[in-house]
């Protein structure tokens, strides 16, 4: 007789917008009950805090309902695993308010922010493991308050020094990490035993708790070397692919005003990074979902994709592959793509590439070009490098522009230091060196030379 096979997870994904929501009010809720401990019993401003930690209690109502309804046909697992949610909805108004009550439900508050942090960070590629962190933070969190609970049961009433818990809470957490200020300490026996059981097992959990970190944040910064880790970026720049052309094109890239603040994730087959951050690494083929998804591609403003082989025209069909499959998670991001054999250009053209490059054909042309007329090469690599002054841009014409004279337009641009290189018509038909007397279309675009990218 086959058993029925168990889910491996029941935990409805709730939209991580909501699960921010729902931690951000959780921790107001909690920084609210803070406040109304140092309040008067039954003062106005208490009410009132009471009255705002309602509210907050319906949202996690809602939230414990909605993903207590989800989880069918598994609600009873889900409740086993989520029970404490439950209680964090418990609101601080009428009996609850009694001192013994508050102090409960405070520390349950207190779990549900570690809980909602775990369903935020979940899927997050974060130094250390979420789970782990979570086990060690409540095993140092019940440590901390059993400690200041038995300290201040032996010590109220018998140590001048302890008038309230909150003394118990900073003399546990000072003997915790074997700080000790020395300005509370132990009178009794059993505080004296208390004492020496938390600076004991203090050394133990937050020796453990530190190492963890330590341990994650190198293990972070080594998987992040041979890029292994998932980055969540958006708008950012991919370069997929990596050749001796890569390595300028990234330092070109980022010598750009206009995109200083623009991330950028390379995506090859290497055994390292090949560049230092802050470009962040992924390790796969550039073609491959995996590795795709691990760069962020689907929230990319832009990619370029360089040739596997430049001497190679066999890397063309590669190139054409990892465009297909970059458009099909990310049909809107702006794609470059190198060509080695110039028959190739409708292949990457069809498959989705905005820009293709003839990389040597360029090359050759320059050096044609150079001999030709002396200092053409040179002056072409000036302007099309983010390294040397003015550069080329491409603007917006302006509506204030349209209808008049491609000589009118000209001589605005030259007060502005600007000179006009070209129109671009139909985003893609270029006009080189326009008559004086063409007139200027609405939506037209320009080429200019300047200092500065245009506003």
């Amino acid at each position: 007789m086959s058993q029925r096979l168990q889910p491996l997870h029941t935990e409805p994904v709730m939209p991580r917008w909501w699960d921010r929501l729902v931690l951000a009010g959780t921790v107001v809720a909690l920084v609210l009950i803070l406040v109304d401990m140092q309040l008067p019993h039954d003062s106005a401003e208490g009410h009132l805090i009471g009255t705002i930690d309602l509210g907050f209690c319906a949202l996690f109502a809602v939230d414990f309902g909605y993903r207590f309804y989800k989880a069918r046909p598994y609600r009873w697992r889900f409740f086993r695993r989520n029970w404490f949610d439950l209680l964090g909805c418990v609101p601080v108004i009428g009996p609850l308010r009694a001192a013994r009550l508050v102090r409960l439900v405070r520390l349950i508050r207190l779990g549900r922010v570690l809980s909602l942090s775990r369903r935020v960070l979940r899927g997050r590629e974060l130094p250390f493991r979420t789970d782990a962190m979570a086990n060690l933070s409540w095993v140092t969190l019940t440590v901390w308050l059993l400690a200041a609970g038995a300290f201040y049961q032996f010590e109220s009433g018998h140590n001048p020094s302890i008038h309230d818990p909150g003394d118990a809470l900073w003399w546990s957490m000072t003997t915790l990490s074997t700080v000790g200020y020395g300005d509370l300490y132990p009178t009794t026996l059993g505080g004296r035993i208390v004492a020496v059981m938390t600076m004991i097992i203090g050394v133990g959990v937050l020796g453990t708790l530190a190492a963890t970190i330590a341990a994650g944040l190198i293990d972070f910064r080594e998987r992040g070397q041979k890029g292994l880790r998932t980055h969540m970026l958006k708008h950012h720049l991919l370069v997929l692919g990596w050749n001796e052309k890569s390595f300028g094109a990234v330092d070109d890239f980022r010598h750009d005003p206009r995109y200083l603040e623009m991330r950028i994730c390379v995506v090859a087959d290497l055994e390292t990074a090949p560049i230092a951050e802050p470009v962040r690494f992924v390790r796969g083929r550039p073609g491959s979902r995996d590795a795709l998804t691990r760069s962020s591609a689907e929230h990319a403003a832009a990619a370029i994709i360089f040739a596997n082989d430049p001497n190679n025209p066999q890397s063309d069909h590669e190139t054409a592959l990892i465009a297909l499959a970059l458009k099909k998670l990310n049909p809107k991001v702006r794609l470059s793509a190198e060509l080695i054999d110039p028959e190739n250009r409708e292949h990457l053209e069809a498959a989705g590439c905005d820009a293709v490059v003839d990389t040597r054909g360029l090359a050759s042309t320059l050096l044609v070009r150079s001999v030709q007329d002396l200092g053409v090469g040179d002056l072409l690599q000036d302007l099309l490098t983010n390294k040397y002054g003015s550069e080329i841009y491409r603007v917006d014409v302006g509506e204030e522009f349209v209808g008049k004279t491609f000589r009118d337009y000209s001589l605005a641009m030259l007060d502005l230091r600007r000179t006009v290189m070209a129109l671009v018509r139909d985003r893609d038909a270029f006009v080189i060196n326009p008559r004086a007397d063409e007139r200027i279309l609405e939506g037209d675009e320009a080429f200019l030379i300047c200092e500065e990218p245009p506003e």
